[in-house]
């Protein structure tokens, strides 16, 4: 064979073993980009079971704590408590919801773990995670624990708002509280828990945005004197509210933790 025949020939194999690879390769990319997580079978079957047959402490073994409720609600912090609060979220509606369900209603979203239906009333990764259903009675509550709330307030703080959250101060003795009222919110805040019922030191006019894929909410205020607050809750501990006054070259920063108006009060 001659040289050129040679030389022709080697670059005929190594075409064809680079066509190869990079076959290879755009497979593999094409398998791990449409990856998807195996839907957890058992447990969702577990869950629809508890639900549908009003087994409380099946229901609460499923859960991750803590499971956040609407505000000013508290948190469901065990499996105690959930056993507890199980006739109040899991309802006639909602137990009847998952009896008609079926195991391939339940579809991944995303960071949020698997959920089942339209409505999407509780979402699942690795437990329960999220309880976004709030039934007629849970309902009922919130709201006799927000007017509570609105009315514990001086006289000219209360008409139209309704309770967002509460935050403490983590290394002082502080206390602030977001409102919402139509659109607008609004941050108050106080030198100390007793002084609630009072004028507070800190009362700005705001707005939420929400960010990401995640929505995660960002809150910012401001006054006719040109100060502001931003506070963004779900970011990692510590919360921080950061407090920028033109009359001061520093800004206020703030580390607090969310509580509840009520146990303030108390």
């Amino acid at each position: 064979m001659s040289m050129n025949s040679l030389i022709l020939t080697g670059l005929c194999l190594c075409s064809v073993a680079f066509v190869s690879c990079h076959d290879a390769k755009a497979e593999k990319d094409s398998s791990e980009s449409s990856y998807v997580e195996p839907r957890p079978d058992d447990e969702l079957k577990e869950l629809m079971r508890t639900l549908s047959e009003n087994d409380a402490p099946g229901f609460a073994s499923l859960c991750v704590y803590p499971i956040a409720r609407p505000y000013p609600l508290k948190s469901i912090e065990d499996s105690v408590s959930m056993v507890d609060y199980f006739p109040i979220i899991a309802d006639e509606a909602l137990r009847d919801y998952f009896r008609k369900s079926k195991l391939d209603d339940w579809e991944k979203y995303g960071w949020r773990g698997w959920s089942v239906g339209d409505d999407r009333p509780l979402w699942y990764d690795d437990g329960v995670q999220i309880i976004d259903y709030v039934s007629p009675a849970e309902s009922g509550l919130q709201k006799i624990l927000a007017r509570e709330e609105i009315m514990s307030l001086a006289p000219e703080y209360r008409d139209g708002w309704t309770p967002v959250m509460t935050l403490l101060e983590m290394d002082g003795d502080k206390v602030f509280r977001i409102d919402s009222k139509n659109d607008s919110y609004r941050l108050m805040g106080f030198d100390k828990a007793e002084q609630t019922k009072d004028n507070p030191s800190i009362m700005l006019i705001g707005s939420v945005s929400y960010e990401g894929s995640a929505g995660y909410a960002n809150y910012s205020f401001s006054d006719s004197t040109g100060t502001t607050a931003d506070f963004t809750p779900d970011t990692e501990p510590p919360l921080r509210i950061v407090i920028k006054n033109p009359a001061y070259k520093n800004d206020f920063s703030y580390d607090v933790r969310q509580g509840y108006w009520r146990d303030v009060l108390k």
